[in-house]
């Protein structure tokens, strides 16, 4: 009697287990279609973030295969018909889209050996499937992931010098209250008649700080304005009045790593004609993301909007050209210029004399 107690007991557990298990498979799922619907900035109808979520299953084991029709999809193994699933009539129904993934994908686990053990993460390989290759920022972090690609950390964001009497500001990351230390550094040096503001290799980080930063510098105007959509209003980042440089001469060293954050803030000083670009053309990041976490072990980012420069550029895979370009014969091209003094020494001569040559 004990025994029978024991495995009925078992039985109940495991089957509690595996409702939950689907339970937070939909979840997860759904928040995909729901997220990607309602704030992605390129459209996607529910049958292509479907189709491409489904597609996890195919990497998983090579005796799947999956058959699209205009209403059907049809799931095959080594060649033979296993079942047929129709697609939603309405188009917009996200709860039917949701559950017609999750009975192709139990089909599948139910059918397919090289499936089943993949049944606790598959809402995850779902979700990751669906991500890929959509904007290149937008991405989805699942319970399972691997830790190897992390980016490396900046142990000193900041650094300044005088150079004769320019001040020379490195920003290599826009983290919290980096703006307070530009701040500082500038109005220590009020016998500076010059400024070399150096964002190569800086890759972004905390818009408001990139903001604050060019409202030091700016007296009013606009600093950069994003859309969501063309049909959506822009929204405008403004500059305050005052100058805390009282419109002593910049410069803004850039590569082909300066993307985000840093670009936002160069255009809008170069355009403002406060600095002087010099360096090489820079990444073209001008996406904003915003981040959805879902639970403790998973997360995604959306890009949600795109930024452009005060006189309407578009950043985003544009990239900014330099006023004076640093490359041979004045090439521009993007190029890593982290590490070449002479791109300082250039931006000094030039501050000092107001030619590059």
């Amino acid at each position: 009697m004990k025994k029978i107690f024991f495995l009925m007991q078992s039985f109940i557990l495991a089957s509690f287990f595996c409702i939950s298990n689907l339970k937070a498979d939909e979840d997860v799922i759904k928040d995909v279609f729901i997220s990607l619907k309602r704030d992605y900035i390129n459209e996607l109808d529910n049958r292509q973030i479907a189709l491409k979520g489904l597609k996890s299953l195919l990497k998983l084991s090579k005796n799947i295969e999956l058959k699209q029709t205009s209403k059907k999809i049809v799931l095959y193994q080594n060649g033979k018909m296993i079942k047929q699933f129709a697609m939603p009539q309405d188009k917009d129904n996200i709860n039917a889209w949701v559950d017609f993934c999750n009975n192709i994908i139990n089909e599948a686990l139910k059918t397919d050996n090289n499936i089943r053990p993949h049944d606790f993460e598959m809402s995850d390989l779902f979700a990751k499937s669906v991500f890929e290759g959509l904007d290149g920022y937008s991405h989805y972090f699942g319970a399972f992931e691997k830790e190897d690609d992390k980016p490396l950390k900046i142990r000193r964001p900041f650094a300044s010098r005088i150079i004769d009497d320019i001040l020379l500001i490195k920003v290599l990351s826009f983290k919290k209250d980096i703006s307070k230390q530009v701040q500082t550094a500038v109005e220590e040096c009020s016998k500076c008649q010059g400024l070399i503001l150096d964002l190569r290799n800086n890759h972004g980080g905390f818009l408001n700080e990139a903001l604050k930063i060019a409202d030091m510098f700016l007296d009013e105007g606009i600093i950069t304005y994003t859309l969501a959509s063309d049909n959506d209003a822009p929204k405008y980042y403004t500059a305050g009045s005052g100058d805390i440089f009282y419109q002593k001469p910049m410069v803004i060293l850039t590569d082909g790593l300066t993307a985000s954050a840093s670009e936002v803030l160069a255009a809008a000083l170069s355009e403002q004609n406060r600095a002087v670009l010099i360096g090489t053309k820079t990444y073209g990041k001008g996406t904003i993301q915003d981040i959805k976490k879902m639970g403790k072990e998973r997360a995604m980012t959306v890009t949600t909007a795109y930024f452009y420069t005060p006189s309407g550029i578009k950043i985003d895979k544009t990239g900014l050209t330099p006023f004076i370009c640093v490359g041979r014969d004045g090439d521009c091209t993007k190029a890593d210029r982290f590490n070449k003094d002479e791109d300082i020494e250039l931006a000094v001569k030039y501050l000092k004399t107001g030619v590059a040559d």
